[in-house]
């Protein structure tokens, strides 16, 4: 179904022993059964101009440990949104340089709201915790993307919406990488 969607996996994703994947009730399901890093990406989008991103979801298990604030940079579902075409230097030779693009995420350790750097892409890439929801708990999460590009960026006008992503990262995180959590819809507003 994700194929037939235009998404394709990539790294761990691929790997049905790491990462489980279900659709029920137009609810998509993702289960880290191990240490992973893996994504579901769409490069094929063309969304001109969003201002906002309204996204219903949650988390049935958080990665233990995990926390951008401790440089433990793992969480069960992060949804990126690449922003144009102009490939942006990820910091390191060995990693490919990507269009501008915002990671949200639910958390259970960071700070809400603030837009975290990772361990690359710091010209390029955010980083932001949506939410702290209890285990299980659907919620709806409302970003404004013009503003928050604009401001992380340093720009003066906000790129279309050329891609989007779902990363599932535990690769660092403890409990053997375990963590699980869920998607039910993406609209760009």
């Amino acid at each position: 179904w994700l194929e037939s969607q235009g998404f394709k996996l990539e790294k761990d994703a691929t790997n049905r022993k790491l990462l489980e994947l279900s659709i029920s009730d137009a609810v998509l399901t993702v289960e880290a059964k191990a240490r992973m890093s893996g994504f579901i990406f769409n490069r094929s989008v063309d969304f001109a101009h969003p201002d906002k991103v309204r996204v219903t979801w949650g988390v049935r298990q958080y990665p233990q440990n995990a926390s951008y604030e401790k440089q433990v940079n793992n969480e069960a579902l992060m949804l990126y949104i690449f922003f144009g075409s102009k490939k942006v230097s990820s910091g390191n030779i060995l990693i490919p340089d990507s269009p501008y693009f915002i990671g949200l995420f639910i958390c259970q350790n960071d700070r809400v709201n603030v837009p975290y750097k990772g361990r690359y892409f710091h010209a390029g890439g955010r980083f932001v915790c949506l939410g702290k929801p209890h285990p299980d708990k659907m919620v709806v999460s409302v970003f404004d993307l013009d503003s928050a590009f604009k401001s992380y960026f340093g720009k003066a006008e906000t790129p279309p919406v050329t891609g989007i992503g779902l990363g599932i990262d535990t690769s660092k995180a403890g409990n053997g990488g375990k963590s699980a959590a869920f998607i039910k819809n993406i609209d760009f507003q």
